[in-house]
Order: C-alpha cells, then sequence, then structure tokens
C-alpha cells in the first residue's frame, strides 16, 4: 500500500423520465414528483404498464441540435449525458490519463427484434461502446464496459476508483444507461415483479417494481474541491445462493456493504443514512432489511428512490449515487415516496417525508440477478476516509491456462477432454458427464452457463478456500446474446405471452458467475466485462487490483464467450 488518495465525484449528469439535469431531477424529487406513468407505447409493451420513460419528443429535439440522429437512443442519451459532464469540467477526454467506464444492462438490445436471423454488431455492447467513444475521440484502449445486472453502475464507480487508486488513470468518466423495449419489460412481466401501482419500497402493500430508462455520468478525479463528495469505499459479492431470487439471510449484501466501509476505513457508527437498491419486490426488500441489520445500519434512516424514478437498471447506480451525493451537500435526506407502512422482517427506520439533516456519510447498496450485490460508500469529510495507492506488485501464483474449444478441453498442451461430438450442447453434457457430478441443475442452465461451470470444476480442483475469500471476473464480446436471441425470438412470435423467466434470467452474463458461485460458494468479488477481443494480460491486471481491495486469497479470471456455435473458454485462477 502507499499514500492516501481520495477520489472525489467532480461533475454530474442525470437524464430520466424527470429531467435532463440533475438540477431537474433533484427538484422534481424535492416536490415529490414521479416520473412513472402509465405507458401505452407497445415498442415498449403488448399492454398498457406504468414505467418512467424519457420525454422523447426533447429527447429527439437535443438529437437533432447536436446532430446524433444517425445514433440509436441509448447512444444519444451516453453522448448528451457526457457532454453535459465535460460541459462543467476543464478536462480533456482524449488525453491518455482519462478512462470511460459504460455501464449498462441490455445496451442496444431492440436492434435483435425481427432480425435474429442475421445477428449484426451494432447489438454488440462493445459497439456501442466504441461507437460513443469514438464521438469523443477517445481510444478503445481507453474504454471499459460493465454489465453486471441491476449492480452495474455501482460496479462501475468501484472499477473507476480502483483503476485511480492503482494509478492507471488520473481521470474516470463513469457512464451508465438503459432504454426500455419490448424486450426488457416481457422479461420482468414474466417474472410477475411488475406493479400495477406505482411501486412503495419497503411497505406492506408494496406488490413489484415498476421499470424506467436513465443514463447517469460521474467523473471521478483526485483533485481536491471544497464541498466535493469523495467515493471513499465499494465492495462487490454474491450470494452464492440463487440466480434469480435475493439470498434469505442477506448475508452476501452485508458482506458488500462491509467492504466498503472497511475500504473507506469507517466502522458502522460512521454511516447517517443508507440509499438502498429498494425495488419493491417482496423479497428483494426482505432481504436488504437483513441485510441493513447485519451490517449495523439498523438505526440509520433508509430511504430508496425508485418510486422516483423506476428501475432503471444498468443506470440505477450511477444515478441514484449522483443523487446520494447531492443529499449530502444540500442537507437534504429524501423521503421514499408512497411509504406508509413497514413490511419487512427487519425493523428499519424507511424515511417517508423529506426531512432537513446535517448528514456527511452514507452507504449505497444495489443487488441483481446471478446473485450479485454491491455497496459504495460516499462522504462530505475527506478526513475520514483512510484509504491508500493499490499495490498490485504482491507475490503470487498463476496457474496454468485452461481452453476450452472445438469440443476440446486442455490445461495448456495437456488434453484434459476431447469428444467427437460437433455441436457444443452435444460436447458440453458429455463433458460435464466426464466429471462425474450429480447436480441435475447444470441441464436447466444456458450454454454459456455450462461452458463456465465445468471451466470452474477444472480451475477449482483441491483448491481450498472460505467463501468470502475467493472471486471471480470474467469479460467476453457477445454478452448474453446467445440466450437473448432465444428470448426475441419467443417475444416475435408471441408476444409478452412467449416470455419466460427459465430464459429470460440467462440474459444477462454474470449470470454464468452466479451459477459458478451457487456451485463453489463464492461470495467475493464479482465482475463481468464485455470487451471486443480477449485480453488476459489486462484481466490478470485488474484482477490483482480486486484481490488487493477486497483480500482476496483465489481469483477466477477467464474469456467466457459462446454465440451459437462459436465458442471459447480461455481461464486462469490466480492464488496468493
Amino acid at each position: 500500500m502507499g499514500n492516501r488518495v481520495n477520489v472525489y465525484l467532480t461533475a454530474d449528469n442525470i437524464i430520466s423520465s424527470l429531467g435532463f439535469t440533475t438540477q431537474e431531477n433533484m427538484e422534481a424529487i424535492s416536490n415529490y414528483q414521479s416520473g412513472i406513468l402509465l405507458q401505452t407505447d407497445k415498442t415498449i409493451a403488448d399492454t398498457p404498464i406504468l414505467a418512467g420513460l424519457i420525454d422523447s419528443q426533447k429527447l429527439d429535439a437535443k438529437a437533432k441540435q447536436y446532430k446524433l440522429e444517425n445514433y440509436t437512443r441509448i447512444e444519444q442519451l451516453f453522448i448528451l449525458s457526457i457532454q453535459d459532464v465535460l460541459a462543467q469540467s476543464s478536462i480533456d477526454i482524449t488525453q491518455p490519463d482519462c478512462c470511460l467506464i459504460f455501464s449498462t444492462t441490455k445496451g442496444n438490445i431492440e436492434l435483435l427484434s425481427r432480425h435474429t436471423d442475421h445477428l449484426s454488431e451494432e447489438v454488440f455492447l462493445w459497439k456501442m461502446a466504441q461507437r460513443v467513444s469514438e464521438y469523443f475521440h477517445v481510444s478503445s484502449t481507453r474504454i471499459r464496459i460493465i454489465s453486471n445486472a441491476c449492480i452495474s453502475g455501482v460496479s462501475a464507480l468501484i472499477v473507476g476508483k480502483r483503476l485511480i487508486e492503482a494509478g492507471q488513470y488520473a481521470k474516470v468518466i463513469v457512464t451508465g444507461a438503459d432504454a426500455l423495449s419490448h424486450f426488457i419489460t416481457s422479461g420482468f412481466i414474466s417474472f410477475k415483479s411488475v406493479s400495477e401501482q406505482i411501486c412503495r419500497p419497503f411497505d406492506a402493500e408494496r406488490d413489484g417494481l415498476n421499470l424506467g430508462e436513465g443514463c447517469g455520468t460521474i467523473l471521478l478525479t483526485t483533485e481536491p474541491s471544497p464541498g466535493k463528495v469523495v467515493l471513499a469505499g465499494g465492495g462487490i459479492s454474491n450470494d452464492a445462493n440463487h440466480i434469480s431470487g435475493p439470498s434469505r439471510t442477506g448475508d452476501g449484501l452485508c458482506y458488500a456493504i462491509r467492504q466498503a466501509m472497511n475500504d473507506a476505513g469507517m466502522e458502522a457508527s460512521d454511516i447517517d443514512f443508507a440509499n438502498t437498491h429498494g425495488t419493491a419486490t417482496v423479497y428483494n426488500d426482505e432481504m436488504e432489511s437483513k441485510a441493513i441489520h447485519l451490517a449495523g445500519l439498523e438505526d440509520i434512516p433508509v430511504n430508496s428512490l425508485k418510486s422516483y424514478l423506476g428501475h432503471t437498471l444498468g443506470a440505477a447506480g450511477v444515478i441514484e449515487s449522483i443523487i446520494c451525493a447531492h443529499q449530502l451537500t444540500d442537507n437534504i435526506l429524501f423521503g421514499t415516496l408512497g411509504f406508509k407502512e413497514l413490511g419487512v422482517p427487519m425493523s428499519i427506520k424507511v424515511q417517508a417525508v423529506h426531512q432537513s439533516c446535517v448528514a456527511h456519510t452514507c452507504v449505497k447498496t444495489a443487488s441483481g440477478f446471478g446473485g450479485c450485490n454491491a455497496a459504495v460508500v460516499l462522504t462530505t469529510s475527506p478526513q475520514m476516509v483512510n484509504t491508500a495507492l493499490i499495490d498490485t506488485e504482491f507475490a503470487c501464483t498463476v496457474s496454468p491456462t485452461l481452453f476450452i474449444q472445438n469440443s476440446h478441453i486442455r490445461l495448456e498442451e495437456e488434453t484434459l477432454f476431447i469428444s467427437k461430438e460437433q455441436s457444443f450442447a452435444a460436447f458440453i453434457r458429455e463433458a460435464f458427464k466426464q466429471t462425474g457430478e450429480s447436480n441435475m441443475k447444470f441441464y436447466k442452465m444456458d450454454d454459456l452457463c455450462k461452458l463456465g461451470y465445468i471451466a470452474a470444476h477444472y480451475l477449482l480442483k483441491d483448491k481450498e478456500y472460505t467463501p468470502t475469500e475467493i472471486g471471480i471476473i470474467l469479460e467476453n464480446s457477445g454478452a448474453s446474446l446467445h440466450s437473448d436471441l432465444k428470448h426475441q425470438i419467443l417475444i416475435d412470435k408471441d408476444g409478452d405471452q412467449g416470455a419466460g423467466p427459465a430464459i429470460f434470467v440467462y440474459t444477462l452474463p454474470n449470470v454464468v458467475s452466479g451459477e459458478i458461485c451457487i456451485r463453489h460458494k463464492i461470495q467475493g468479488e464479482n465482475t463481468f466485462f464485455i470487451r471486443k477481443e480477449c485480453d488476459m494480460e489486462d484481466l490478470e491486471r485488474y484482477a490483482r487490483i480486486a484481490m488487493q481491495k477486497q483480500q482476496l486469497k483465489i481469483c477466477i479470471i477467464g474469456w467466457c464467450e459462446l454465440v451459437n456455435e462459436d465458442y471459447k473458454g480461455i481461464f486462469k485462477v490466480i492464488c496468493r
């Protein structure tokens, strides 16, 4: 470890159903205004649905003003939001000391509709990020893309903070966005998790979530500035319990919260309020109440912003962190719109109305499919922060590389398994039988998860660890397009009625990590990156950063790619 460094939230922007600037969003929330309205656009859902949509007319006007007509809706949001942040600062985004991090769950997924027979590169997340970064003349070597379900935005902030602390960059722009489409709404409807009223987080009458779309952008720098908020700590974990349902104990999220506080050098007594994921689904809110208690935060005020904005998916962590930062600097704590009576098993202090307060530090949490959790600590008291530059030059061993390709599994040059089967499905079933495992859930997984599952079997043989001292960091080019195609074909044919949770849950690439975590009891670091081409050296560099920050003993890293019949697995294990 080296000298102490603070990472500041230097500039920000929010585009949501409540407005196109952070100020517009803050004023709307201050007035108890919800952006969630009844939507009847059939490109969003077959039947009317309550959701928070960005004003299309205003977006079109701004796109025309800045000559962005050739960009998709989500690309326009990214560009407009980043432009606003750049206008507030004096940084040169083209310089080599600046990095651009994208967070999203589905990117341009609406382009898949009616085009499942021809998979255009325009639907790939790396292409979306490439188009936006090229607009700003940012080299592809200085972008990162995170697609880690609904913790993507919080994860992106943590990754940005770590890259600065490791000395790789002096400035990082974190931008998160998701736009609603029939692909997304049909999936959540299939889970029966969408409410017919404006959602009521933590309330006894809550019955589901509302979806929303939005974009949030934050500039992170190390330049001290009076009144600015410090990103003091961050932690990422996994429940190792279920791919679509949250833990019943809250231990996974609690671990992420504790990691965030440890990273900041703070105790529970230093935290003034908590902004939760707070989706208003029955089990998420139950889990969060338990995690808050386990983390020792049961006596502080708690709020959720979902009833104002809807669940903005990959944008949520960035947007809500911005609002948290402004609550700290504006000396206000927002109430949870619609909350009346506590309806979770553990007693927590849910704030129902806005109140003036002097708060210096908060925790912001997020959870998502695949069992993933993340938390950050934000503070206006930089002197309280006890963090440091990261030293990645620690002693470790790196396993030989495991390859899975062309019906062949090998460890460097040693063949572990080979099959005559040409199709991936037949090959991977045969490979599973060869392991001697009896986990029948394997056959219900999508093919991407099966690829990662088999790799983990060989990688973790004879490894000893506790659940919180092992992590997994994966990446690929195609995200979850293999399952996306299946889901899209069903809804192209039968609309909402064609969607089913058994396929939709696998339309997130990080679910492969979730399946591995369940099988091997992994509760440490979980991050899924998207990249056009495999770069194991860069992945290992980041893994060392994560291992140092989260005090991991073991970390699985790998390229886990499968789209249709094209597949390739390249995996290693780093051990301290």
